[in-house]
């Protein structure tokens, strides 16, 4: 073959390869960019990269959020994993709270981690064992030192004064119990209600969890806070509420809107308190959107295990707060009270008479300032 030959020859086969290249592009790949992706990211590798994409996406917080919690939770936890041990302590928390935040099973949060279904259960359930010790110390009504903040923030809302935490209640789906007579909600399905008392943070101040049958007076009337109002709520002070709940000088409810319709004060007042009260259900959309578990149908069955779930989301949400957690996860939640039943009366209330005439009045007044002051 002759020298111009093997040119032509070499020449071909060169623009053949390139055309091949162009058409299938494997061999101009861009190299790797060092961005690592979610789906073949490992714990450990999270736990050593700068981003922190990791943590928002599975844990719903941000990784120094995760770190401070970590240290909450190591320093409550009894005993610690051995040295030998297969999976780190730190490792079963970012379990547990994947599995809180995905809203899946725990089949799929072990998988997550490269954990055994099996271990993943105990470990969860372990974890949610400390998230309930910790409750007492977390979810608490305000101290008297705490009182001033928590006014000035509720205040701040829209001028509603002397206000230290905000009522409502909202449902949690759960499994058909065996024995599910009153578990059905008025939705139609199995649930439990569960009632908070939020601050003007949206931190949960108290918790009442009953079978979801229950309406928002008759939990209230069986709740704790309920029973011990008084050493709670000081004279003066008051908690906000919607139109389920009956009026009393601690828990101030809107007018009813059959009244506050053709009356400018009463519909301004209403518009305040609303604007106020609404930090609670803001705090439930807050809690359901970060541990989105909640806002499916549970896989626990037992009454005992449904209840640690829920209060572990909750004692999470508040060390959240506590921490400053950066990460946005506002939304709505679904199952907020809407409908307004008959309110169930407490007829074991000495005081209900008077303190049902003191709520009215005190309404009055301040619809009265209200007005005055617009």
């Amino acid at each position: 073959m002759d020298r111009n030959a093997l040119i032509a020859v070499v020449a071909g086969v060169c623009m053949s390869a390139a055309v091949v290249a162009a058409i299938d592009k494997r061999s101009i790949r861009a190299p790797p960019s060092g961005r690592s992706t979610f789906s073949n990211t490992t714990f450990e590798q999270a736990m050593d990269a700068k981003q922190t994409d990791w943590f928002h996406k599975k844990l719903r917080c941000d990784k120094k959020s995760f770190l401070r919690i970590y240290k909450v939770l190591h320093a409550a936890w009894g005993r610690k994993p051995g040295a030998n041990s297969k999976t780190k302590l730190i490792k079963r928390i970012a379990l547990t709270m994947i599995y809180l935040s995905q809203g899946g099973t725990m089949d799929q949060a072990a998988s997550t981690l490269g954990i055994s279904r099996p271990r993943a259960v105990v470990y969860i359930n372990e974890m949610l064992d400390v998230l309930k010790k910790l409750a007492s110390r977390y979810i608490a009504m305000p101290t008297p030192d705490e009182l001033p903040a928590i006014e000035a923030g509720f205040e701040a809302k829209a001028g509603f004064p002397d206000v230290i935490g905000a009522v409502d209640g909202t449902l949690v789906a759960i499994p058909r119990p065996r024995d599910f007579e009153g578990w059905y909600c008025r939705k139609g399905f199995p649930a439990v209600n569960v009632q908070a008392v939020v601050d003007d943070r949206g931190y949960f101040r108290s918790i009442s969890i009953r079978a979801g049958s229950n309406n928002d007076q008759s939990l209230w009337n069986g709740s704790g806070i309920k029973k011990r109002i008084s050493s709670c709520v000081p004279p003066g002070k008051h908690l906000l509420t919607d139109a389920g709940y009956k009026i009393w000088g601690h828990l101030l409810t809107p007018f009813p809107e059959v009244d506050a319709v053709g009356d400018n004060r009463l519909r301004l007042y209403n518009w305040i308190h609303s604007r106020t009260r609404i930090t609670v259900e803001c705090a439930f959309g807050r809690l359901k959107n970060r541990f989105r578990l909640l806002l499916g149908k549970l896989e626990q069955k037992t009454s005992g295990r449904i209840c640690k779930v829920i209060l572990g989301c909750i004692v999470l949400h508040n060390l959240l707060i506590l921490v400053k957690d950066p990460v946005n996860v506002n939304g709505t939640d679904p199952l907020l009270v809407e409908e307004r039943p008959a309110i169930d009366e407490d007829f074991n209330d000495l005081e209900r008479p008077l303190s049902n005439m003191q709520g009215l009045a005190k309404r009055e007044d301040l619809a009265d300032a209200f007005l005055g002051s617009a």
